[in-house]
Parts: structure tokens; C-alpha cells; sequence
């Protein structure tokens, strides 16, 4: 495992200067390492050296969702009245939106260079399920003008009851990081989402052999299993649906026994990171935001693993 020197400064307690260096110092160690410097390269000028970095910006959505800042203006508002110290060049809320969107790919870079420095990339146990992401309430779309593409209505099980929004995928490793996250329609089942990711990560040539993905009953379809297992050397083991009054064999009660992380990190970015409360009025913008509310959750997954503190000991990064 990979250990940062900067990481001593959160062993006990800590401000929220300590955070924001801590945090800055390995994204722009993980910048110069990547790119040789803190700006991604461009195809036109990027910023100068005196001006704001992306190494900057990615600090800046990182700790405020370790802090969980719902708005982003007032976090800035926050990071300008307390730290304009620590980011003289900070720019206005405008063209900080513009520079986030980006760098919006940079935050799953990140999040698989945190796997690696946590030895998380190398476990073969992957879990897989969904949620959903409500963008407006039912009663409020004839009002509504979000042009937020895949916005659709679909059915919340667990709830009962219908949204109208996104179905986030979310695939964890068996320790706890979260290793992607993908959206997709509201409408769409978990049996389509999840061979539209598979069909992704062989495009993207990611290597998936050796690999255990275990998931809901929802997932169940044999053709894609047996697929995945001709082609992408990916087992998928499926929890499966009981008759009425059967009761669910050892084998069902200890893939449920393994799927209970992935609920508890389901539970956390719902009422710490508030990702079913996303402030976006824009298809980049909502990406944005999950994607940085998952890589700052495996940020501070990262932290708890390196000081030997509990998994899902979150909170005490909102200071």
C-alpha cells in the first residue's frame, strides 16, 4: 500500500487547512507523476503558471464534498472568505464552474489511482447494484425545464413509489472503495444497464478477467452470464428470486451476507454526500458531481484504510 507523508497530519485532529494540503498535496503529486505538471495538457493554452491549476480545482470539489457542501457557490463563498490564503487565484463562480467541467474525466483517473496506492485494484470481489437519483419532483415537471438527458420516470422498489431522474450503477470492490459509477436512464432496468457497461468496458479494452461480480436479483439474465463468461473471462453470480413461501437456500443467504458493504455505501452517499440532492441544472453538471461525490468518498476511504480507522468513518472529514 501506498502511503503519503501528508497523511500524519489527519491521524488525529485536524482543521480544515490541514485537509484542503493534505488533499492538494496528493492530487498534484498524482498530476506531475501523470502529466509532469499541475494542468492536464489541452489542445489550446491552459492556465499559466501564476493562474488558478486544475491540480487546484480538483482540491477544491474534493474537500467540499468531504465537507458536504450541498451548493456549490456558497462552498466557494466559504473557500474565498476563510482560505483565499491557500488559493489566491481562486476565479469566480463562472469560470471555476467552466474549469470544473474540465477536469470532470480527471476525478475517475483519480478515483482508479486511489485503488491502486489502497492495493484495492488488485481484488478480484466486485460488487454491483443501483439507486435511485431523483432530479424533480413528480408534482413539480410541468414547471420544470432541466434538459437533463436520460431524465426519465422510473419505479423506486425499496420506496414504492415513482421519481423522475437518473439509475446510477455503482460498482464496489469487496473492501469498500468504489471502483465506477455509471448512469443511466431512470427507466432502465439493471439487466440492460449493467450489458451497456459491459459493452463499455470492452470498448474502453479494460481487462476484466478473473473477476467475481456479485449482484441483486435484479441483474438476472443467463444469456449475459454466460456470455460474459465466454468472452471477458467475468464471472457474474446472481442472487436469485425465491417462489412464494420458500425460504432462500445457504447459497442465497451468503451472497446477500456479501452484498451488505455495497448497501452501507449506498446509505453513506445518500445522507453524508447528499447524491440524491445534486444542485445541477446541466447534463456535464450532474456528471460532475457524482463523479467527484464518488472519488471523494474513496478518497476518505483511502485515508481510513492508511491510518487503520474504521471503513465507513466518513464523517469525521467534514470539519
Amino acid at each position: 500500500m501506498v502511503v503519503h507523508p501528508s497523511l500524519t497530519l489527519l491521524s488525529g485532529a485536524f482543521s480544515r487547512a490541514d485537509l484542503f494540503l493534505v488533499v492538494y498535496c496528493l492530487v498534484d503529486e498524482w498530476m506531475h507523476t501523470r502529466f509532469g505538471g499541475s494542468n492536464a495538457p489541452r489542445r489550446r493554452r491552459g492556465p499559466r503558471p501564476q493562474e488558478f491549476a486544475d491540480a487546484e480545482v480538483l482540491t477544491v470539489l474534493l474537500v467540499g464534498e468531504l465537507c458536504h457542501c450541498r451548493r456549490e457557490r456558497a462552498w466557494l463563498r466559504q473557500v474565498r472568505a476563510s482560505y483565499l490564503t491557500l488559493f489566491p487565484a481562486l476565479p469566480g463562480d463562472r469560470r471555476f464552474a467552466r474549469r470544473a467541467e474540465a477536469v470532470r474525466e480527471l476525478l475517475r483517473h483519480l478515483r482508479q489511482a486511489l485503488l491502486y496506492w489502497a492495493d484495492a485494484d488488485l481484488e478480484p470481489l466486485r460488487l454491483l447494484d443501483s439507486f435511485p437519483l431523483p432530479l424533480c419532483a413528480c408534482y413539480r415537471l410541468g414547471q420544470s425545464t432541466l434538459p437533463i438527458s436520460g431524465a426519465t420516470f422510473g419505479r423506486n422498489e425499496s420506496k414504492k413509489q415513482f421519481f423522475h431522474g437518473l439509475r446510477p450503477q455503482l460498482l464496489l470492490t469487496g473492501s469498500g472503495f468504489i471502483d465506477d459509477l455509471v448512469l443511466a436512464p431512470g427507466n432502465c432496468n439493471d439487466t440492460p444497464a449493467r450489458a451497456g457497461y459491459l459493452d463499455e468496458c470492452v470498448a474502453c479494452g479494460r481487462d476484466l478477467r478473473g473477476q467475481v461480480w456479485v449482484m441483486d436479483k435484479g441483474y438476472c439474465n443467463p444469456q449475459i452470464v454466460a456470455w460474459a463468461a465466454q468472452h471477458l473471462g467475468l464471472t457474474l453470480l446472481v442472487r436469485q428470486r425465491e417462489r412464494r413461501g420458500e425460504a432462500p437456500s445457504s447459497w442465497q443467504r451468503t451472497l446477500d451476507q456479501v452484498r451488505k458493504p455495497i448497501e452501507g455505501v449506498i446509505a453513506v452517499l445518500t445522507e453524508c454526500f447528499g447524491i440524491e440532492h445534486i444542485l445541477a441544472k446541466t447534463d456535464w453538471g450532474i456528471y460532475r458531481r457524482t463523479q467527484a461525490k464518488a472519488t471523494a468518498f474513496t478518497l476518505a476511504r483511502y485515508f481510513n484504510r492508511a491510518l487503520g480507522l474504521p471503513h465507513l468513518d466518513i464523517a469525521r472529514y467534514a470539519v
